[in-house]
């Protein structure tokens, strides 16, 4: 195995989204990304993604934030609301604007099924009677290829040309919010399922277009429901915490992540197992394959 090669600081962060409770797949999620943080002596910050205010809950952003606290999770810093930074956003994707990589886009999901979309040569201008998209042009910057820390070389299929970033509903996207993010704050791993490995290549583009280069990226196994369903709150998987004990969780999910566990008690604090998962934590045990829940 080549060995990896780590910044002075290491940063990486927990970005839940708040359209519901945590459940076992965010829990794992969670673990992964402060495991690995804190064994490189390295900071681990939490940002809450609730830019799409159609699916977010404001009391979701609450009950997680505590729950991640029972669970044992110290963050560093105050959790960063991505709501309360907008203008940041809106500022980002105009600086695409004026380099001529992002455009306002009318066309409609109906609309692209029967033709390619076209708008970029429209040069569609937005006002206060016009509810546009604003599109990114991705650039194949990395042939859809890219190293993951765990995975090794990974090869994505998924192909598109453009990504949205601000809606025509005005909901700013998942891949601005969190590229502009990770950029502000300084990460330099991401740590993440890998539900969004497909993704990866479209945001290392959009990194470059900010003149930046991409963090390196750590996708964790996927944790299935069944053999079809993944983990999710679409999925109306169980919120963690009402399944066991918070020790339990914590040992179950090391237990995902192929981590030592044999010397752990749920009549330890859930301080006690995360120090001593924290300083044993071994990346490359990790599975590279989905795992099936079975709390």
């Amino acid at each position: 195995m080549s060995p990896v090669f780590l910044p002075a600081m290491y940063i990486g962060r927990f970005a839940p989204s708040p359209s519901g409770r945590l459940h076992f797949g965010s829990l794992v999620a969670a673990l992964g990304s402060y495991l690995r943080a804190r064994h490189e002596n390295g900071r681990i910050l939490l940002r809450i993604e609730d830019l799409d205010f159609y699916r977010c809950k404001k009391e979701y952003t609450n009950l997680i934030i505590n729950e991640l606290h029972t669970l044992g999770f110290e963050y560093d810093g105050v959790p960063y609301i991505q709501s309360e930074h907008t203008n940041v956003y809106l500022e980002k994707a105009k600086e695409l604007i004026d380099k001529g990589e992002a455009y306002y886009c009318h066309c409609t999901r109906s609309m692209k099924k029967v033709e390619p979309c076209h708008c970029k040569n429209l040069h569609l201008q937005q006002t206060e009677n016009t509810n546009y998209a604003l599109n990114y042009e991705v650039k194949n910057v990395c042939n859809n290829t890219f190293e993951d820390v765990l995975l090794g070389k990974v090869h994505t299929d998924y192909i598109t040309n453009e990504l949205t970033l601000i809606r025509a509903d005005k909901v700013i996207s998942y891949n601005l919010g969190c590229v502009v993010d990770d950029i502000l704050e300084g990460v330099t791993e991401i740590v993440r399922g890998a539900d969004l490995i497909d993704i990866t290549p479209s945001q290392i583009s959009l990194y470059k277009s900010f003149d930046k280069e991409a963090p390196r990226y750590l996708h964790l196994p996927l944790i299935m429901q069944d053999s079809k369903r993944k983990l999710s709150k679409q999925n109306h998987s169980p919120a963690v915490l009402d399944l066991a004990s918070p020790q339990k969780l914590l040992i179950t999910g090391l237990k995902f992540l192929n981590q030592e566990t044999d010397d752990l008690s749920e009549n330890m604090t859930v301080y006690k197992i995360l120090a001593m998962a924290v300083d044993r934590f071994e990346v490359f045990a990790i599975s590279k394959k989905p795992l099936l829940m079975t709390v």
